[in-house]
C-alpha cells in the first residue's frame, strides 16, 4: 500500500507563473501542514519551488504539479503517487485543480460544506503515515453539456465561501442568476461592481468557469409590461396571467425577448456559456392561448429558447445556451446548433 509520510522533507515543484498552479501549492501545503500536526511532526510547512528551478538537492521527496495550457473547456487530470514521488497533471488549469482535490481525497479529505473538512486518520502506530486509498487516479474532461456545475443561490449570504467548496468538490463551472450583483438586471452600484469583480477574481484563481442565468428565461419578458401589454403573457382558462413563462407565439413577445436577449448578452461579453431555463417548479406551465395550444410545453420552451439563442450567435458566436428539458417527447421543432441540454447541476450546500 503507498503511504504519505508527511515526516519527510517534501518540496513542491510546480509553475510559479500560473496563478491556479501557485493556489494549488497553497493547497498542498495547508493540507500537509494539517497532517503533520496530526501526526506529531514537529517539521515547517514543505517549500514550493519553481519547476523549471534546477532540481532540489539531496534527492528529497517532491510533489510535481504539470498543467497544460489548453484553455479552459477541458478539466480531465491524471496522477500517480510513489513513496518519494507524487506527480499530478492537470490538461487545463481547471483539470490541475481537479487532480489534486481527486488525490486528497483519495489520501482522505473531505468538503462537506463550505468551511467544513475532514482531516483523514494516520495509522495509529506510526501517526505519520497517510495511506492513500489509490496509488493513481485519472479522469478525462467532461464536455461542455456534461460540466459540473453549481447554481449560486440569489439571496445567500457570503457566496464567496462557496467557490473553495466548488472546487474542492470538483465542480467545473458556477452559474451566476442575472439579477447577482454586477449582472445587466442588477443596479450597477459601485459596490455591486466591486462585489461582483471580487467574486469573480476568487472564481478565477481556481479557474471555475462563469456562466450566467439559470431559471432566468422569464427575466427576458419584463413583468412591468402585463399592465399595457397582456398579449405578451400567458393564458390560462381565457384570461392573461402575469404569472409563470409567457406567451411564445406572440411574434411582439418575442421582439420584446431578444431586445433584452440582446442587453444581457452584450453586458457579459466574457461569458461563454448561458442558461435560459422557465419558471422553477412550472417548467411546464405555459400559455394556452389558441395559437400556443398547437404546441406542447417542450415544444413552447424550444420556440422562447430558439429566439435568444438567434441573437446569442449573432452576438458572441463562440457562446453556447443550456435549455431545460426533462421530456422523452420534445416535439418537432428543433434547437439551435448554439444550444445544449441542461445537466450536471450540482444543488448548493444547506
Amino acid at each position: 500500500m503507498i503511504t504519505l509520510n508527511v515526516s519527510k522533507n517534501w518540496v513542491i515543484l510546480l509553475p510559479l507563473r500560473v496563478r491556479t498552479a501557485r493556489v494549488m501549492g497553497d493547497e498542498l501545503v495547508r493540507c500537509i501542514r494539517l497532517l503533520r500536526n496530526a501526526g506529531g511532526c514537529v517539521l515547517g510547512d514543505p517549500p514550493v519551488a519553481d519547476a523549471l528551478d534546477s532540481a532540489p538537492e539531496d534527492m528529497a521527496p517532491v510533489v510535481v504539479l504539470y498543467i497544460e495550457d489548453a484553455g479552459n473547456e477541458k478539466n480531465g487530470f491524471f496522477w500517480r503517487a510513489g513513496q518519494d514521488r507524487i506527480e499530478i497533471y492537470g490538461n487545463s488549469r481547471r483539470g490541475l485543480c481537479n487532480g489534486v482535490y481527486d488525490f486528497l481525497k483519495a489520501l482522505g479529505f473531505r468538503w462537506p460544506g463550505p468551511g467544513i473538512e475532514t482531516i483523514p486518520p494516520g495509522d495509529p502506530a506510526r501517526p505519520w503515515l497517510f495511506p492513500l486509498g489509490e496509488a493513481c487516479g485519472k479522469a478525462p474532461s467532461r464536455g461542455l453539456p456534461a460540466r459540473r456545475r453549481l447554481v449560486i443561490p440569489g439571496n445567500r449570504r457570503n457566496r464567496d465561501a462557496l467557490i473553495p467548496w466548488a472546487a474542492r468538490n470538483q465542480i467545473d463551472a458556477l452559474v451566476i442568476p442575472p439579477e447577482q450583483p454586477g449582472s445587466f438586471f442588477s443596479k450597477k452600484t459601485g459596490a455591486s461592481r466591486a462585489q461582483g469583480e471580487s467574486f469573480r477574481s476568487l472564481a478565477d484563481q481556481y479557474a471555475l468557469s462563469p456562466e450566467v442565468g439559470g431559471w432566468a428565461l422569464s427575466l427576458l419578458v419584463p413583468r412591468r409590461y402585463f399592465f399595457l401589454h397582456r398579449e405578451f403573457f400567458r393564458m390560462e382558462r381565457g384570461k392573461r396571467t402575469r404569472e409563470f413563462n409567457f406567451c411564445p407565439t406572440n411574434p411582439e413577445t418575442l421582439g420584446l425577448l431578444k431586445g433584452e436577449a440582446e442587453k444581457l448578452f452584450r453586458s457579459h461579453p466574457e461569458v461563454r456559456v448561458f442558461h435560459l431555463w422557465p419558471d422553477r417548479g412550472h417548467e411546464k406551465t405555459w400559455c394556452a392561448c389558441p395559437t400556443c395550444r398547437a404546441f406542447t410545453p417542450e415544444e413552447q420552451n424550444r420556440i422562447a429558447v430558439n429566439s435568444a439563442a438567434d441573437v446569442l450567435l449573432a452576438v458572441n458566436p463562440g457562446a453556447r445556451l443550456s435549455y431545460y428539458e426533462d421530456s422523452e417527447e420534445p416535439g418537432t421543432i428543433a434547437v439551435r446548433a448554439n444550444m445544449f441540454p441542461c445537466a450536471g447541476f450540482i444543488p448548493p450546500p444547506d
